[in-house]
């Protein structure tokens, strides 16, 4: 198993042995700095001049409803008074002509889950999926900025991801294998040309598919090789190549520190850039 450091200077993610029931901190005297922050990145500028599409009939909203179980209180407040996931959906909106309307909708789902519903072109975020990996990331938090941060980190690729989905169904987009490694790539190209913030969700994501992998072994759950979704370590290596393909000289300790097996890294430059340019072909004339 890969112990995944997500900084470099070295410093471990620690998996918490406990959930909080509740988080009390009051952190909103930061948040003009982080959703500042989120705005003026350039993870959703890359409007790249290929053709602009004529379908600007539709846009991406966001909803929040509101929390009947006060243990997600805390994110629910973090992702309403930030307003950092509608910075980005108003930067989608600026870089994407959509054909339709594709509702965002934050809420309670009786489960850990997040998913695109192609019936009414909505993408469900759960406030339970993003609880567990904020009690999970957020362990080691020493600001109230970072616990922002961690908040936003453990929503972010997850809310890509899902998108991908969208975007493939609605645009009915010509992409061979599997969906859901094709919508991993997606969020991992769109953050990986953000910022130092939106790179900081990718090794989020990373450490995510690594715990659930951890948790699975030790829970000696049924590996389901049938599953749409390839294994989490696997996805955990696909995005590591992914991180270490966008620029090898500033992610060499990948391969120092065994994240990622020198066979592989020695492909990943050349699978990044043919991946990105494939997604910017399929995307091209649907760009503002």
């Amino acid at each position: 198993m890969v112990y995944f450091l997500h900084e470099k200077n070295m410093q471990p993610f620690k998996v918490s042995q406990s959930q909080p029931s509740g988080l009390t901190r009051s952190p909103w005297a930061r948040t003009a700095t982080l959703a500042a922050l989120l705005t003026t990145s350039s993870l959703f500028g890359c409007n790249l001049g290929i053709a602009q599409g004529s379908y600007n009939q539709g846009e991406i909203t966001i909803k929040y409803e509101r929390v009947q179980d006060k243990t997600y209180q805390d994110v629910y407040n973090i992702l309403t008074q930030t307003q950092a996931f509608n910075d980005i959906v108003t930067n989608l909106n600026d870089t994407f002509a959509l054909p339709t309307n594709v509702l965002v909708k934050f809420t309670e789902c009786g489960e850990e889950n997040a998913f695109y519903d192609p019936s009414d072109r909505s993408i469900w975020m759960c406030y339970e999926l993003i609880q567990r990996y904020v009690d999970i990331l957020s362990e080691e938090t020493e600001s109230d900025e970072d616990y922002l941060a961690q908040v936003i980190n453990a929503a972010l690729f997850t809310f890509l991801h899902e998108l991908g989905h969208a975007l493939v169904d609605i645009l009915e987009l010509p992409i061979t294998g599997k969906e859901e490694d094709v919508v991993d790539e997606f969020a991992a190209i769109m953050l990986l040309r953000g910022g130092e913030q939106e790179i900081e969700a990718v090794f989020s994501a990373m450490y995510q598919f690594e715990l659930d992998a951890q948790e699975a072994e030790e829970l000696e759950d049924e590996i389901s090789y049938w599953g749409v979704h390839s294994l989490d370590l696997q996805r955990f290596y696909n995005l590591a190549c992914f991180v270490y393909g966008s620029d090898p000289e500033e992610y060499a300790y990948f391969i120092e520190h065994e994240y990622l097996p020198e066979e592989r890294a020695e492909v990943c430059e050349e699978e990044y850039a043919r991946k990105e340019r494939s997604w910017d072909i399929l995307l091209g004339d649907y760009y503002n």
